[in-house]
């Protein structure tokens, strides 16, 4: 214990001490006359006159002296402060878990240090009863030790913690910060929180209280404005008007705080910068940065784009492949009578576009061969059967190995023509034609459009099937994976799998004849992405996100990745080896750092690695926050003791702590008994200087 003054310039007060001290030392008794005639003659003799002042009545002197003392200690509203030493002589304990934030905008400026540092301090006030445990948090939240009182320790684990590249969430760790104190054998719990409290970050879940008698002790290391320049996404288009295959990239930078003069935007490849931009970025707002159409080769190559540091280097630059748009194999099979123009519609719907996504070739049902099957991930058979070049046989081993089937329904379309090795990739019947031409049409009266084959109608603005008018179809008899129907009740849109392909099956077709679906605007994008999904084609992304999970058992544009047995060595960014799934499955790559992973076949150390770039979450870089006042309310909603010493003014502290102690009125107390003592001291001094001597 230790103390403390609220008004420590009241000790001035002290000097008047010397009051009392100077009214004692000149004070002089009256001294009274008497002649004795005995000695008249010696009034003429010469003497010397000794003066001497010496304090009497000491008790009033103290008296006086105390009182003074105690009016100047009043005014200046002594504390008894708790310290380190005091609190370990103390019975029983306070557990305190203190949640550190570790999140990637904890790297801004002095963020971190200023983290470090509340946690040091708290470390450095625990008792001899008392026991901490540190948990850094991101997405998720572990504790690095045991509740502890060794110091030492506490530091040790402190100095381990760095700040990692993922986002924040609070949930995982206010989660674990419950089960730990509600645990706890102490009488007393504190949770602290250390964090810059990003609004992005605020997801508490259920049952986020804190057990009761916890102080809640917020502790905000992120005020103040924020000044930083980010390259948030960069995206890359095909150049059309340049001879081969050459890229065009563009990048958004955003700006956080001030207008920019001249902030320089680089594009590297392979290393090397191809091209510097200098910008001026507005305040507060982002702009686009296109550079030069760059060649590139079919396998890709790595790149990034870079703007000059700031205070949060972590997020100048923004890793991506820089490479060719993958394309999709599509062998789209017509029936051998139909006119040469029915197939038109399918073949342009998948060729339109900037970037054509399809590689489509098509051929008469009479003239398919095994062949036309290479390099192919897709069968589109427009109302053809099939094909006798091929065979039921080959085409049923295509989709099981994992090729895709799109079979649309049309005058050809009946079981009958189909070879009975084939019946696996049909539905379990197919009915007879039904004629809505006198009903001008039916229409779609159900889709699901939550499955990702038709999840791109689920928005407001991406088009509505219905409009397209259906004249005749065929129902699909079958019984699960629906996926349309008739204003009637009968399947339009069934899947199914066949070993490791999928199978879709279209109960009309999609030449004009039997519908006027080709003529609507809602037939792009139907049929591009029914086609990406019957492939499993999923285009490898040019970059990622920290936090995201990457599919190691898929290869670029969805082409099933080669790796031997299973087992695929990953370095990480920071020069870690990651070991990734099994003989079964090779698993997913949880993406924790920025930069490029490279990922290899166990075993094949030399080979040309696959390349994953991977990028702060956006989420991460807004700095906007939320008062920390509303997740004390959060997790002490029914009255839970919530305090905010982490970011309360130290004098702040002492005025809390005067109010519950008092001390000034119990010095006022002994100092109104101390002048009834003085005045009854000074009363009976007179009394005695009055009597005669």
């Amino acid at each position: 214990m230790q103390f403390s003054f609220l008004a420590p310039l009241f000790a001035a007060a002290f000097a008047a001490i010397a009051i009392p001290i100077l009214v004692h030392l000149v004070h002089k008794e009256r001294k009274e006359s008497i002649a004795f005639p005995s000695l008249m003659f010696l009034q003429r003799t010469p003497y010397q006159h000794a003066s001497r002042q010496r304090i009497r009545d000491w008790l009033l002197f103290a008296a006086r002296c105390l009182l003074i003392a105690l009016l100047a200690a009043a005014f200046m509203r002594p504390v008894l402060a708790r310290t380190a030493e005091a609190s370990a002589t103390s019975t029983g304990g306070t557990d305190v878990v203190i949640l550190l934030d570790r999140s990637l905008s904890m790297r801004y400026g002095e963020r971190w240090s200023a983290a470090q540092q509340a946690v040091r301090g708290r470390i450095a006030s625990l008792g001899r009863e008392d026991r901490l445990t540190i948990v850094p948090f991101d997405v998720r939240a572990s504790a690095v030790n045991d509740p502890s009182g060794d110091a030492q320790l506490l530091r040790g684990a402190l100095d381990s913690i760095r700040p990692v590249d993922a986002g924040t969430r609070l949930a995982p760790a206010v989660a674990l910060a419950r089960r730990l104190l509600g645990s706890s054998r102490l009488p007393k719990r504190e949770l602290v929180v250390v964090s810059d409290f990003q609004r992005s970050a605020w997801d508490l879940g259920d049952e986020v209280t804190m057990p009761p008698g916890t102080a809640i002790v917020p502790v905000d290391v992120g005020q103040g404005p924020v000044v930083n320049r980010s390259v948030r996404a960069v995206e890359t288009r095909r150049d059309l008007a340049a001879p081969g295959e050459r890229v065009i990239v563009s990048a958004r930078v955003i700006n956080i705080g001030p207008a920019v003069k001249g902030a320089a935007v680089r594009l590297e490849v392979n290393g090397r910068v191809l091209e510097t931009r200098m910008v001026d970025l507005p305040a507060d707002a982002g702009g686009a940065v296109a550079f030069a159409p760059v060649a590139v080769p079919a396998d890709g190559v790595p790149a990034r784009v870079t703007i000059d540091a700031d205070a949060l280097t972590a997020d100048d630059a923004f890793h991506f492949l820089l490479r060719r748009a993958p394309t999709l194999g599509v062998l789209l099979v017509d029936h051998g009578d139909a006119p040469a123009e029915r197939a038109l519609f399918v073949a342009r719907a998948l060729a339109i576009g900037d970037q054509p996504a399809f590689d489509v070739k098509a051929v008469r049902a009479p003239r398919a061969t095994p062949a036309d099957l290479t390099g192919r991930r897709l069968v589109i058979l427009n109302d053809a059967g099939v094909p006798a070049g091929i065979g039921a046989a080959r085409l049923l081993s295509f989709v099981r190995a994992g090729g895709g089937l799109l079979n649309a329904l049309g005058e050809h379309g009946s079981s009958r023509s189909w070879p009975a090795e084939a019946r696996p990739l049909l539905p379990d019947s197919i009915g007879a034609p039904v004629d809505r031409l006198g009903e001008r049409g039916a229409v779609l009266g159900y889709l699901d459009r939550a499955h990702p084959a038709l999840s791109i109608f689920g928005g407001t603005r991406s088009g509505d099937l219905s409009v397209a008018r259906f004249f005749r179809y065929r129902p699909l008899g079958v019984r699960e994976g629906i996926l349309a129907r008739f204003d009637d009740g009968a399947v339009a849109l069934a899947e199914r799998r066949e070993g490791r392909g999928r199978v879709l099956t279209w109960g009309s077709s999609f030449d004009g004849l039997w519908n006027d679906l080709p003529r609507q605007a809602v037939f792009l994008p139907f049929l591009q992405q029914v086609s990406q999904y019957a492939a499993a084609f999923r285009p490898e992304r040019a970059a990622y996100a920290v936090g995201e999970s990457v599919d190691l058992a898929e290869g670029a544009a969805g082409e099933s990745a080669s790796v031997g047995n299973g087992r695929l060595s990953v370095r990480a960014p920071g020069g870690d080896r990651l070991a990734i799934g099994g003989p079964d499955a090779p698993g997913a790559l949880e993406l924790r750092e920025r930069g490029w992973y490279e990922v290899r076949r166990s075993g094949a150390p030399n080979e040309r690695p696959r390349l994953v770039a991977a990028n702060p979450a956006p989420a991460e870089l807004e700095f906007a926050t939320f008062d920390p006042a509303r997740l004390t309310n959060a997790l002490a909603p029914d009255g839970t003791l919530a305090t905010a010493e982490g970011t309360v003014d130290p004098v702040q502290r002492l005025v809390e702590q005067e109010r519950t102690q008092s001390m000034w009125w119990y010095l006022l107390v002994v100092a109104s008994l101390v002048l009834l003592a003085e005045g009854v001291l000074a009363s009976r001094a007179s009394r005695r200087r009055l009597q005669p001597r």
